[in-house]
């Protein structure tokens, strides 16, 4: 059977039903290749604020003493 063949009947299912065939045709694959096809993704890291805190008024910081050494002079 080729792809041809299958088109129709494809183009004939609802959109959960493509998304099942989908997974179902990517499962394969993977267990083709020898893949784990339900691989847990790594646990993030958890969002701490704190390490984020003057980070930005320290770029602000430098931008604005660049603009100022860049302003000596033009008065």
């Amino acid at each position: 059977m080729s792809i041809n063949d299958l088109l129709p009947s494809v183009a004939a299912l609802s959109h959960v039903d493509k998304f099942r065939l989908v997974q179902i045709v990517l499962e394969l694959l993977a267990t083709e290749e020898g893949l784990s096809a339900r691989q847990t993704p790594a646990p993030a890291e958890t969002f701490n604020p704190l390490s984020y805190y003057g980070v930005a008024h320290q770029s602000r910081q430098s931008i604005d003493e660049y603009i100022a050494s860049s302003r000596e002079g033009w008065n």
